[in-house]
């Protein structure tokens, strides 16, 4: 049986490798609840471990699932330069359309914007935890 990675809305789990600056190990997850208690990395004897328990009912995570840091800052994953040359050529247009391309131009900025992921980076370990915020999927 093969997984169609464009249906699942994959979680994700980045943290940063030990021993090679500026590098993420990366773990495509299907949801909080897919998580296991502990990944292993190339290069690295002790596996990285998860403190599973920190994870709410919903699934999602409001501390650090690795160093139990309750500081967590977010940001959203969002295809930036479509938005801007989407907003550019309707401002362009507006002079011409009397603002209808502005109108008609927000709907699909919106969505765009909306769609995007959501990343909750600790500020204590620099482990990034993308799309937590959905519960099981369907």
């Amino acid at each position: 049986m093969t997984i169609n990675e464009q249906v699942i809305r994959w979680s994700e789990i980045r943290l940063p490798h030990p021993t090679r600056d500026g590098q993420l190990v990366r773990w495509k997850v299907d949801g909080p609840f897919a998580l296991r208690s502990y990944y292993r990395m190339e290069g690295v004897d002790e596996p990285v471990r998860l403190d599973l328990s920190r994870v709410k009912s919903d699934g999602t995570i409001d501390t650090c699932l690795h160093c139990g840091g309750g500081d967590l800052t977010t940001r959203t994953e969002a295809p930036w330069a479509a938005l801007l040359l989407w907003v550019v050529v309707a401002l362009g247009l507006a002079p011409l359309t009397y603002g209808a391309s502005v109108l008609i131009a927000a709907y699909p900025v919106w969505f765009l914007w909306s769609d995007g992921r959501r990343v909750q980076i600790c500020t204590e370990c620099r482990v990034e935890y993308v799309d937590f915020r959905h519960g099981p999927r369907p």
